[in-house]
């Protein structure tokens, strides 16, 4: 470290971290820092990709030689996947990416660790999980992620909410082929719920609404948010507020760093 921030030369690698906004993402500080703290010579920059631009981003990230690995954001970690090379079983089973290595080739594979980071950062935290009956409010890329992990953590049950319907439902008949009874969509009956998890956008501006009212759960029930910035949102403040248990966004990013470094090939 030199003058505050990571020493870098014409041999660091790169790491991008991708989206559409990118403002609100934590990677490339938690990344950067972390590969400063061992003495790896890698940094992370953020680049606003718009879903207009995301094929002729890809094509780039192909030929640009010090690059080794993307973060995904939304909304690419969908799409994404369409443009790479490999990918994991676990990106596969899940149909979303959020990690992906470009191989010296100019080969891109890619892998999906939003689940496992985000179920390992309610295992640190003492959440207990075995079957759990859990909300799920959005079933966007980390959504998706995050619930196929908690039912391989061994949750009971899981209902899921999102704005577009078709897109809970489907996520719905994909969860139910591998545990089937255990999944529905909508609103459940928040005296039953254990944990309720914020998985959408919902949160990043001020002036979003809350994705659900944290007054209608049980008091022992605990509110989890997926978003990182701001780090106390608009649905963990009211849920403070009223005495539930709350677990921040930043969790999820900080139980992944470790498998990213792995999965890039990162060694101190």
């Amino acid at each position: 470290m030199t003058g505050g921030g990571p020493a870098i030369s014409g041999t660091t690698r790169l790491i991008v971290a991708m989206g559409d906004p990118v403002a609100q993402v934590r990677f490339p500080e938690v990344f950067t820092r972390y590969c400063a703290e061992r003495n790896i010579d890698a940094v992370s920059i953020p680049m606003h990709i718009p879903a207009a631009g995301l094929a002729d981003a890809m094509r780039g990230f192909r030929v640009m030689q010090n690059l080794i690995g993307l973060s995904v954001t939304i909304p690419h970690k969908g799409p994404v996947a369409q443009h790479l090379d490999r990918l994991s079983e676990r990106a596969r089973r899940v149909g979303v990416v959020n990690a992906v290595r470009r191989e010296p080739d100019g080969t891109l594979v890619g892998d999906i660790f939003d689940g496992e980071g985000f179920v390992a950062g309610l295992k640190h935290r003492k959440i207990n999980l075995r079957d759990a009956k859990v909300w799920l409010v959005g079933a966007g890329g980390a959504g998706t992620a995050i619930a196929f992990a908690l039912f391989d953590a061994g949750i009971g049950h899981l209902t899921i909410r999102d704005v577009a319907e078709d897109r809970a439902a489907a996520l719905a008949r994909r969860l139910a082929e591998y545990w089937p009874g255990r999944v529905a969509t909508g609103t459940p009956d928040p005296a039953k719920i254990d944990i309720a998890i914020n998985a959408t956008p919902a949160g990043l501006r001020p002036d979003d609404p809350l994705s659900f009212d944290p007054s209608t759960l049980r008091a022992d029930a605990v509110v989890a948010d997926i978003i990182m910035r701001p780090p106390v949102t608009k649905l963990l403040a009211a849920a403070e507020k009223l005495g539930r248990r709350t677990h921040p966004g930043h969790h999820m990013l900080d139980h992944q760093v470790a498998i990213y470094a792995e999965f890039l090939r990162l060694a101190p």
